[in-house]
């Protein structure tokens, strides 16, 4: 399986339930930044104290922004694999979600309103199963999802299965848990529904939430 190379190496990403601040965790945060902008972790308090208020805001949404360059990059990947397979066994994209967070620099206690990745979404057609095209988009898949553990501590794999493939058997549905090779959480669940055509498994690769400590 090739794992994904992204231009800034992230090591994790603030987590918040709606907002988070800078300082819950200064060194972590630093580290990222210089990481960011190609400095050694070891110069973190430099960094920190050599950058402004704003410029740090904006070196951490070039972090984020990264990120979900890294997923758009995965899902075309994807799909450009399953070009060579016949018209209605091909990997067609969905959306990459994005939010937008609050982030507050207690120091300064200015906010920022940042985007980050929530999700990437890639629709699989069953007859395609068996085949390289296939194979190599389900490696995207895995391999974004073990990025996103790793940036954020955590990811999830969600799986929607249309009722008549889960009926006649066409499909997996046993939902689990598997690990990163850096041996972060991955929760993989499936789930029945009618929105999603007969013969196709619609993946959804979510981030899991910008947490609080870096």
């Amino acid at each position: 399986m090739r794992m994904i190379k992204t231009t800034v190496v992230v090591a994790a990403l603030l987590t918040v339930t709606g907002c988070a601040t800078m300082d819950e965790a200064s060194n972590s945060l630093s580290c990222m930044l210089a990481r960011a902008t190609g400095k050694a972790c070891g110069g973190q308090e430099a960094a920190m104290a050599s950058t402004g208020q704003g410029g740090r805001f904006e070196q951490l949404q070039t972090v984020f922004e990264q990120e979900i360059q890294t997923a758009r990059e995965a899902q075309a990947r994807a799909v450009a694999a399953t070009q060579p397979l016949g018209p209605k066994q091909r990997a067609v994209a969905g959306e990459v979600a994005v939010i937008h967070v609050d982030i507050t620099d207690s120091r300064s206690q200015q906010k920022r309103n940042m985007r980050t990745l929530d999700a990437m979404t890639l629709d699989m057609p069953l007859g395609g199963k068996g085949k390289d095209g296939y194979t190599q988009a389900m490696d995207e898949i895995k391999d974004l999802a073990n990025t996103l553990a790793d940036n954020r501590g955590s990811a999830s794999i969600l799986v929607q299965q249309n009722p008549a493939d889960v009926k006649a058997k066409r499909v997996n549905t046993a939902s689990g848990n598997t690990k990163s090779p850096a041996g972060q959480p991955i929760t993989v669940e499936k789930q029945t529904t009618a929105n999603v055509p007969a013969g196709v498994e619609r993946y959804t690769v979510k981030a899991g939430a910008i947490r609080g400590s870096l």
